[in-house]
């Protein structure tokens, strides 16, 4: 089904070119980001500015139907739009005989810089300023500090943070030895019947070649 669905699409992207008699090219390439020189996921590929287009996959791989009078347009959140005109791209790659045109694409990062935004808790910064000056002291930073990193303060935050699994494995443990030290728990060594016999196998074989070595046999 999706066999037929893509073959479908491919047909209808071609019916312009082909009622005027143009070549098609299969163009194949990659969407690299020109600063950090990674692909670029996901890129809207569009011909002419109209409803012929393809999106590229997570890897910024494309492949679309063109002719040599397509000039394709990529764009993307976050870059600047750019394009390709495949007319020049075969002139300068002399590939106008070829069927199958790969191009690597490169796109530049749209920085946008925001205007500065000052935020105040008062009407005029004059206001921030005179409540900052009569504003009481609650003590000196040594003070503050030790007061925070007293042991109630540290323990009612211990209490509040969730368990990650670190300190359930820590906790587990020490509940198994609690137990153990109080005879609650009898501590028992397991055996692997598979390991014992391979054990058993080893030892076996070594005893056999140690009794049919000779001297001209060595291990």
């Amino acid at each position: 089904m999706k066999k037929w669905l893509y073959l479908s699409i491919c047909i209808l992207l071609l019916v312009p070119a082909l009622a005027q008699g143009q070549k098609i090219y299969q163009l194949s390439g990659l969407v690299i980001s020109e600063n950090g020189q990674e692909p670029i996921p996901f890129v809207t590929v569009q011909i002419n500015s109209s409803r012929r287009g393809a999106i590229g996959n997570d890897e910024g791989f494309y492949s679309i139907p063109v002719t040599r009078f397509d000039t394709i347009f990529f764009t993307h959140v976050g870059y600047h739009r750019s394009m390709l005109i495949v007319e020049n791209y075969l002139r300068e790659y002399r590939r106008e005989n070829a069927t199958y045109i790969y191009a690597i694409h490169y796109m530049l990062e749209d920085t946008l810089t925001l205007p500065e935004v000052m935020i105040f808790p008062y009407d005029t910064p004059e206001e921030l300023r005179t409540a900052i000056i009569n504003m009481e002291a609650q003590g000196s930073p040594e003070a503050i500090a030790r007061a925070n990193l007293s042991p109630e303060v540290i323990d009612a935050i211990i209490q509040t943070l969730p368990i990650d699994g670190e300190e359930r494995l820590l906790i587990g443990r020490e509940m198994y030895y609690e137990y153990y030290q109080s005879r609650q728990l009898i501590q028992t060594a397991s055996i692997d019947p598979i390991a014992a016999m391979r054990l058993l196998q080893y030892v076996a074989e070594k005893a056999k070649r140690k009794r049919d070595k000779n001297l001209n046999y060595w291990e």
